[in-house]
């Protein structure tokens, strides 16, 4: 797996029960620790931040926007 770096968006790949999370719920990568641990920031879409799980690198996935979808 290639580095994340802050701010990335990914994905997860399994999901985190006790922070109410699903396979597949995406957003930001807030800090980076130490053994490839990732602070990551889960907010709905008016930005009210839910959720500040930790999780390894092999629990994520970097995704990919295309440029020509944002606007």
């Amino acid at each position: 797996m290639e580095t994340l770096r802050l701010h990335d968006v990914v994905a997860l790949t399994q999901p985190l029960p006790e922070h109410n999370l699903r396979r597949g719920d995406v957003d930001t990568v807030l800090d980076i620790g130490p053994n490839n641990q990732y602070l990551l920031e889960f907010a709905d879409r008016n930005g009210i931040h839910y959720a500040t799980p930790t999780v390894n690198a092999e629990g994520l996935m970097r995704v990919y926007l295309n440029a020509d979808m944002v606007g």
